[in-house]
């Protein structure tokens, strides 16, 4: 993005998955095409749960388009968002994000595709239907997760190849749930994220008053320091590991 200058990522950068979630990223103009020619710029592609009314042939085509590029590494977001003041939550529109995951669930199996997983506000019903669709041996990355550290468990230990991903938000001091799942989680099962351009890490502004004021991928390593700081090991150790982890995950 153009307010994130190279000066402002580590010099040990090696890239990201980039999400594109939002049809118009995906759509008729495939505006994820120069984003993704970029060196060290991986895809992600779904239908976020907020957009599931959207769901129909069209976006199906569009999406299993988008996932045919040779930079696709996965199908997400999907999933479901119950989270109050974040979307609708009436049956109705449940219902239709149910829908819409499962279609996608099966295209993304069909495609061989591992999964991103968005779901606030609704962990257990999520894994419900990922434990009655997925193989148990499935790549899944559950996305910017903020449940409990039991149900987080629970999933791990279903799904051997799940990873838990871990925000900005465990830098915030309202997230108790997030920094005990950081400190508790294997090591060997943590991916680290961004979620640009929100949950900007709280300790980057402490560090750098001119950083930008959106998350970015460059803050990436503010949240492995966090984590390292709660898990009293080194950083290193925490970089180290994530970055076997994402190869482990997405083959790159």
């Amino acid at each position: 993005a153009s307010y994130v200058e190279s000066k402002d990522f580590p010099k040990n950068f090696s890239g990201c998955v980039a999400n594109f979630c939002d049809p118009p990223a995906w759509g008729e103009y495939q505006m994820y095409d120069d984003i993704l020619r970029e060196d060290g710029v991986w895809g992600a592609f779904g239908l976020h749960p907020h957009n599931a009314k959207m769901w129909s042939p069209e976006i199906e085509r569009n999406l299993i388009r988008a996932c045919s590029h040779p930079k696709c590494v996965a199908w997400g977001e999907m999933g479901l968002d119950y989270g109050k003041g974040y979307t609708e939550t009436s049956p109705d529109v449940i219902e239709m994000q149910k829908d819409a995951f499962l279609a996608q669930i099966k295209h993304a199996l069909k495609l061989n595709k591992p999964f991103v997983i968005h779901a606030r506000g609704a962990e257990m019903d999520a894994f419900e239907i990922m434990k009655a669709k997925a193989p148990k041996d499935h790549k899944i990355h559950f996305h910017c997760y903020s449940g409990s550290w039991n149900t987080a468990w629970k999933m791990l230990e279903h799904f051997p190849n799940m990873y838990i991903g871990v925000t900005g938000l465990v830098t915030f001091g309202t997230a108790s749930d997030v920094r005990e799942v950081a400190r508790k989680v294997p090591l060997e099962r943590l991916l680290i994220e961004s979620d640009a351009p929100y949950m900007k890490p709280s300790n980057a502004n402490l560090v750098d008053q001119d950083s930008p004021r959106s998350a970015s991928p460059a803050m990436g390593v503010w949240v492995a320091a966090k984590i390292a700081e709660i898990r009293r090991i080194e950083l290193d150790d925490v970089l180290i590991q994530v970055r076997k982890n994402v190869t482990n995950m997405y083959g790159i």
